[in-house]
């Protein structure tokens, strides 16, 4: 009677085991994806590649740079800042409007007389606590912070681009997937130039705006 109910015991035993494995794997998986990505670390690789990406995101969305009202929301961090001019410098010579929600009007003066100079661009600018006065069509998002929710001024046609809120990857064959408001789209592979290729000709660039300048 004794062995009966050992031998009837032990298989409970293991498969209670089991199932208590099954049941807390999901959770520790989660953790563990849970700190893959944080907005307040993430290092976007596509930011070099922005150029040729915002292309074919408004060739998406039949839309184009003489209509095109651009709305840049600062990050408000030194450490982005490279970021941030890396992209408008990309783009900048094919503006017709750009308006900059930041706190940090200080930061921009030089970058706005430069556009005006040599492209007759008028950069706008609003403060954060006004950003409710921000239209546009097309929204890079630099804020980290995700209580910052840009839904209360965008229009519902406007393109929404987290640059560090979501996660942009590139796969093998260099299909890019960028996150467009609260769904993806697949930026098809072009000629992409390696990041180091890039910032050697950003360098330069940069270098040569410094010289002109005197």
């Amino acid at each position: 009677m004794a062995k009966h109910r050992m031998r009837g015991w032990i298989p409970r035993l293991f498969r209670k085991r089991r199932k208590d494995r099954t049941e807390t794997k999901p959770t520790m998986t989660a953790c563990v994806l849970a700190k893959k990505f944080s907005p307040l670390t993430y290092q976007n690789p596509c930011i070099c590649y922005m150029q040729s990406i915002l292309n074919q995101v408004m060739r998406n969305r039949n839309l184009t740079y003489q209509n095109l009202e651009l709305i840049l929301i600062d990050a408000q961090q030194e450490a982005d800042d490279e970021d941030i001019e890396e992209i408008l410098w990309q783009i900048c010579g094919r503006l017709n409007y750009l308006l900059l929600v930041t706190d940090r009007p200080y930061h921009y003066e030089a970058f706005i007389c430069e556009m005006f100079e040599q492209t007759g661009l008028i950069v706008q600018q609003v403060p954060k606590s006004q950003r409710n006065r921000a239209r546009g069509n097309l929204i890079l998002d630099f804020e980290r912070s995700e209580n910052n929710d840009p839904g209360t001024f965008m229009r519902t046609d406007a393109i929404y681009l987290p640059i560090y809120k979501k996660q942009w990857e590139i796969a093998e064959n260099l299909d890019i997937t960028v996150p467009v408001g609260y769904n993806t789209l697949v930026v098809e592979s072009l000629y992409l130039p390696r990041p180091e290729e890039r910032l050697k000709n950003h360098k330069i660039d940069r270098l040569d705006r410094e010289f002109r300048k005197g």
